[in-house]
């Protein structure tokens, strides 16, 4: 079943604070759509469907016929190619399914939300700046063996609790080497609040969750284990009377970086001298938000700001983004 409110994820992203991604089963195409689509939950309908569809039916007839963006840098190398595929072209792939594909589809979808909620929970009991580790008992042992994961052990899901900084002042030790971010955009957005994010930890023992889980008939098991400081990215939202709008500066995967997006309309454009992607999310009682991204030249790292047009234009937020990116 698709969401009744497939604009409510895209609200989400943009008055909470996002999470770390956590990874479910994927096949290696799935890759492609699975970076983005980060906010208050831990995993999200939207690519969770045609993850599971792909899982379903195969990767090469979901993703087929995608309309895809290449973004390249002052060499003339793509460095971020982004592939759309809308929610209305995310349902006629459901709707063309076999009748029984898409009962297993609904109830997959069913299941990770369901999923999705618990370790959304189990995040917020999490003191900030500590990480836990998530042990699921697989339905089916044996079908789990062909699945391809990634990053971790099998059925193994990584959550953490970032500290929050109230200012760019308390901030800035933590990732002025590597990046400085505005005080305020545009004269009147100011800093509110940032997180800093951490690449999932890989220290915690699998083997024993799972006998822990087996022994004491569990259907998951939570072990907080030490924290990675490995950066994975930062978030800023600044406010004004007028609203919010949220930055982001993340490490840039290594060559050509794939990404997703389920917005309805997506553009090339330009922020500063460097190529960037510009998405539009439009809702059905015609609210819209925006949100570009790009990789900084000469750095590996890639930029996001995103605004509902009701706080700021499209011109405006490409103005802001070109200030963003000429902070040295």
């Amino acid at each position: 079943m698709m969401d009744q409110n497939p604009f409510k994820p895209i609200q989400e992203m943009l008055i909470a604070k996002p999470v770390p991604k956590v990874d479910v089963k994927e096949k290696v195409m799935v890759a492609i759509m699975a970076k983005k689509m980060e906010g208050k939950k831990i995993m999200k309908k939207k690519i969770g469907l045609l993850l599971i569809a792909s899982m379903l039916v195969g990767a090469s007839s979901v993703w087929a016929g995608m309309k895809m963006i290449e973004l390249k840098n002052e060499k003339g190398e793509v460095v971020l190619t982004m592939s759309q595929y809308t929610d209305e072209e995310q349902q006629k792939v459901v709707q063309e399914l076999p009748q029984e594909d898409q009962t297993r589809l609904a109830e997959e979808e069913k299941e990770l939300e369901r999923k999705s909620e618990i370790m959304t929970n189990i995040m917020n009991d999490l003191k900030p700046g500590t990480t836990a580790a998530v042990y699921w008992v697989p339905k089916n042992e044996e079908e789990d063996k062909n699945i391809v994961w990634s990053k971790h052990a099998p059925n193994i899901t990584v959550v953490s609790n970032p500290v929050t900084y109230t200012s760019w002042k308390d901030m800035q030790p933590v990732v002025g080497k590597m990046f400085t971010l505005p005080t305020e955009l545009g004269g009147t957005f100011k800093f509110n609040e940032g997180d800093v994010l951490y690449e999932d930890s890989d220290k915690y023992d699998a083997e024993a969750m799972k006998a822990e889980a087996k022994r004491d008939k569990k259907e998951y098991v939570v072990k907080e284990i030490p924290s990675s400081d490995k950066f994975d990215y930062a978030t800023v939202s600044y406010r004004s009377e007028k609203g919010g709008i949220r930055a982001e500066v993340r490490m840039a995967e290594e060559g050509n970086a794939h990404t997703g997006t389920n917005a309805q309309v997506m553009e090339k454009v330009m922020v500063g001298n460097n190529e960037a992607v510009l998405t539009t999310h439009k809702s059905g009682n015609g609210d819209a938000f925006n949100w570009v991204i790009w990789i900084k030249n000469g750095t590996k790292l890639e930029y996001s700001l995103r605004a509902s047009e009701k706080v700021v234009s499209k011109e405006e937020l490409l103005k802001l983004a070109k200030q963003l990116n000429e902070v040295k």
